[in-house]
């Protein structure tokens, strides 16, 4: 399901978000965060990567190809190992929390493109502060409330025992 939102989410990015006069979340680097915090920084990486170069060719393109990849993988590296928690001095882990993984990982995402924008001289710096405020809060807010979801089933799952062959 999350791989399947993660090939629409730039193609619903540009006919539905980006046209819309109130704002909205960035699908993208959503789907790159919910994909690295269900399935961890390898996915996430990998994940950013192809998101990131579907997005940077899907019209309009005004930027520099491969900066939206950039930044999306390493946002979904980043936010792969806010799941993973941190290690304890007994060899074990501590889940984070995470509705406060899926809300840094979104604003992680969304700053790292704006800040890349600016950078690489794509975007004047004030016309990427003028739209972040809105994005951010649209993306964060939406990261926050879905990630416990998704993170609440991925170990409902991962808590059933799975036997390939029983013996009789």
């Amino acid at each position: 399901m999350l791989v399947l939102f993660l090939i629409l989410a730039p193609l619903l990015q540009v006919l539905l978000i980006n046209r819309s006069p109130w704002g909205g979340p960035d699908l993208v680097v959503l789907a790159v965060v919910w994909l690295a915090l269900s399935r961890g920084p390898v996915w996430g990486c990998v994940a950013g990567l192809a998101a990131g170069l579907a997005a940077d060719v899907t019209p309009p393109a005004d930027g520099t190809v491969g900066r939206t990849a950039l930044v999306l993988a390493v946002t979904g590296l980043l936010a792969g190992h806010w799941r993973e928690g941190a290690a304890l001095p007994e060899g074990r882990t501590r889940e984070r929390n995470p509705l406060l993984a899926g809300a840094a990982g979104a604003a992680a995402g969304t700053l790292l493109q704006a800040g890349a924008a600016v950078a690489l001289g794509d975007e004047p710096w004030r016309a990427a502060l003028a739209a972040l405020p809105w994005t951010l809060a649209w993306t964060v807010a939406l990261g926050a409330l879905v990630s416990p979801v998704l993170l609440r089933r991925r170990h409902s799952v991962e808590a059933e025992p799975r036997v390939a062959m029983r013996r009789v």
